[in-house]
């Protein structure tokens, strides 16, 4: 897939929002391995988590009728690095899906998990999703303000206030 959006970020460097792909299996790997024991954590509920190349295949092979992965890239020697990822997982219900969104440490505050979200949202309201949700940690509190500014309702668990869940209506009640 194209590129779906190309931007400037305020020191200049281009970022590219795009499809994660097959090809991306080892710059998700560093991207994951690459983020602080907090952000591990507040991701994936271990701040030790260490993708291996299994569980990298099997996010990048995401079907399109599973869900949809995107990617901020940016331009590196090497080729691209991955700065930002977010992805929802179509539900069994098939009227709702399950996101996530982490963004590299140094990235925060740039404007990409905004930029992602925004596109997930977008991607969710053309497959005629109705509802999207995440779980976020009751401590993550840089999260929570994020899906709020986004638009989503936060609610406490059934499994305990600890663990919050961020909702949000794709489509509009007729």
């Amino acid at each position: 897939m194209d590129s779906l959006k190309v931007w400037k970020a305020h020191d200049g460097t281009v970022l590219t929002l795009r499809q994660l792909n097959e090809l991306d299996t080892q710059r998700l790997i560093a991207f994951v391995k690459g983020l602080s024991v907090s952000a591990r954590y507040f991701r994936f509920g271990q701040g030790d988590y260490d993708p291996g190349l299994d569980d990298a295949l099997l996010v990048c092979r995401l079907d399109p009728e599973q869900g949809v992965h995107l990617i901020v890239v940016t331009p590196v020697d090497a080729g691209e690095t991955v700065v930002g990822s977010a992805r929802y997982v179509i539900q069994p219900d098939r009227s709702s899906c399950e996101f996530a969104v982490v963004v590299a440490d140094k990235w925060n505050h740039h404007g990409i998990g905004h930029q992602l979200m925004n596109t997930l949202l977008s991607c969710a309201k053309s497959q005629g999703l109705q509802k999207m949700y995440g779980r976020v940690l009751g401590s993550n509190l840089d999260m929570l303000q994020f899906v709020k500014a986004c638009g989503f309702e936060i609610s406490d668990s059934p499994e305990g206030s600890w663990l919050k869940i961020a909702r949000i209506d794709l489509q509009p009640l007729t």
